[in-house]
């Protein structure tokens, strides 16, 4: 391959110990040694995808999936990984087709039970003014898995000046060192720090 495209990530795909890299067109295979051949799989087209593309055994059966914000566009989904007598197929499964530019995401533990949420919102003005939803109400989420599909939680959700969505990159933290961890979000409509007081 040429060239990757919009959308990057890496980890462990085919469950050899070896982080892999994910590009818009499929998957790079890291080789077992320094000097080997990395292999590119051309399995799947994601389009204009994410910074960072998540690794993660989304549904805990033994292999690792790929969640993928549409950086450009509508849609937020996962990609199912199945492997059947030996061949690699990928399912794709909608996790939000309401929201456009899911730029920048994060895959954590939000509410300390134990299991990672996804943490993700709509990039502001991402392409300026040329991306499909670029004048839509702005939002930051996360997603809870609950064994079968991902729930929608709102933490901030409206026009420029009251909603507050991700540039380019986040980060969670525990910035008052209360044990929760928080966001704290960058983007060209200023920087903000959500504050996590726990959940009863």
């Amino acid at each position: 391959m040429d060239q990757h495209g919009h959308g990057l990530g890496f980890g462990d795909l085919n469950g050899d110990g070896r982080g892999d890299f994910i590009v818009s067109t499929g998957w790079i295979e890291a080789p077992a040694t320094a000097d080997g051949n990395w292999i590119f799989h051309a399995e799947f087209d994601i389009g204009q995808g994410s910074v960072p593309i998540i690794v993660a055994d989304v549904n805990k059966d033994g292999l690792n999936d790929f969640i993928v914000g549409r950086a450009h566009d509508y849609g937020l989904v996962w990609f199912e990984q199945k492997m059947e007598k030996r061949a690699r197929r990928w399912i794709q499964h909608t996790i939000d087709p309401l929201h456009s530019q899911f730029h920048a995401m994060l895959w954590t533990d939000l509410d300390n039970d134990g299991r990672n949420e996804l943490i993700t919102g709509k990039r502001y003005r991402a392409h300026n003014e040329k991306d499909p939803g670029s004048f839509d109400d702005i939002g930051l989420y996360y997603f809870i898995w609950n064994g079968e599909s991902f729930t929608k939680q709102v933490i901030s959700y409206g026009p420029l000046g009251e909603g507050k969505g991700t540039g380019i990159y986040f980060a969670v933290t525990d910035v008052d060192g209360n044990a929760w961890k928080d966001i704290v979000v960058a983007g060209k409509e200023g920087l903000f720090v959500f504050y996590n007081h726990g959940w009863k």
